[in-house]
């Protein structure tokens, strides 16, 4: 197989283009039938594009987020008869746009499960395909200095949801030590009581492996499913985030608000604990943070799973499956 990947050209803390990329050249020498090409829509020109498929002669072209892919390179890569998908990545948060997007390519890789469906409704085949970790960033520290230590940990943007959380929980962390990093949390309500214990910025992936290894016990709080108005038929959000599979990856205790498709990844109560309400929030916090050997057990075995099911390379391996079974043979059909 003859894979055509069209980066999208922007730069995130998540790093997809650079895993993505990664793990497609570590399967590539480990797969001597899978050959893949990289064009940086960042770095060179569209008509680049049209030459490097007419000599590389791809079976399928992939373009990840398509930001600087215009519609009519879309259409004048068709007309090679080779399948193009696009690769969405935050799904069903914006999916009323995702559609539209999508619409002239053959087929959508979402992340969300529960997107399959809505996808198929507006005649675009989709393929599911949750996200994962590269460990080159995520990974357990022997030790980490103690600045990174804390017995709670969140990182990430100070949403609504979340702001209403952390807000109902001050009293609460008042009586820990704990840590919040990211934007936009001078909303809080309770920010002046909290403020000692945020950090009011991004941070790298490598800051943030320190900061899930340093803690007892990293909160995983995903988003509201209508966050940016662009999910109006309320579409669940069936799916984990990718931060699921970082914070495992550290071997690091995590405690997440509940997602439907996080029995199919993990084993909740022995890889990883979820909770429903704040009440069970607290009454968990409290139990874990009691348990050291139980906390340090339940990590060490969503490492385990994470490493063995959960890295990019193989949910590459993984992707380069279902585009065989369902978009490459089924075009030859």
């Amino acid at each position: 197989m003859r894979l055509l990947y069209i980066t999208s050209g922007i730069d995130s803390l998540s790093y997809l283009d650079p895993n993505i990329v990664s793990s497609f050249k570590a399967l590539e020498k480990q797969d001597p039938n899978f050959r893949v090409e990289i064009f940086k829509s960042d770095k060179m020109h569209p008509t680049m594009l049209i030459r490097k498929v007419s000599f590389f002669k791809p079976d399928i072209i992939i373009t990840l987020r398509a930001a600087k892919l215009k519609k009519e390179i879309v259409e004048r890569l068709k007309k090679f008869g080779i399948p193009i998908g696009i690769w969405l990545v935050d799904d069903p948060y914006n999916i009323t746009n995702h559609i539209r997007k999508a619409a002239p390519y053959d087929f959508v890789i979402t992340q969300e499960s529960s997107c399959v469906s809505a996808y198929n409704q507006a005649n675009i085949k989709a393929i599911y395909l949750p996200l994962a970790v590269n460990p080159n960033f995520y990974h357990p520290i022997k030790d980490v200095p103690a600045k990174y230590k804390h017995d709670i940990c969140f990182v990430g943007t100070g949403l609504k949801n979340r702001i209403k959380l952390f807000d109902e929980l001050t009293p609460f962390l008042q009586n820990l030590d704990f840590i919040i990093i990211g934007p936009k949390w001078d909303s809080l309500t309770n920010y002046n009581l909290l403020k000692a214990g945020i950090i009011k910025k991004s941070i790298s992936p490598t800051e943030v492996a320190k900061y899930y290894n340093g803690a007892k016990i990293v909160l995983n709080i995903h988003r509201d499913l209508n966050d940016i108005n662009r999910n109006p038929e309320l579409i669940p959000a069936n799916t984990p985030n990718n931060r699921t599979f970082d914070i495992a990856a550290c071997q690091a205790f995590q405690l997440a608000d509940y997602r439907a498709d996080i029995v199919n990844l993990y084993n909740i109560d022995k890889e990883l604990i979820t909770f429903s309400s704040v009440s069970d929030l607290k009454n968990k916090i409290d139990y874990y943070l009691k348990n050291d050997k139980l906390r340090n057990e339940i990590a060490l075995n969503g490492y385990r799973r994470t490493k063995a099911n959960h890295t990019y390379t193989i949910r590459m391996k993984e992707l380069v499956q279902l585009l065989k079974s369902q978009i490459i043979k089924q075009k030859k059909i």
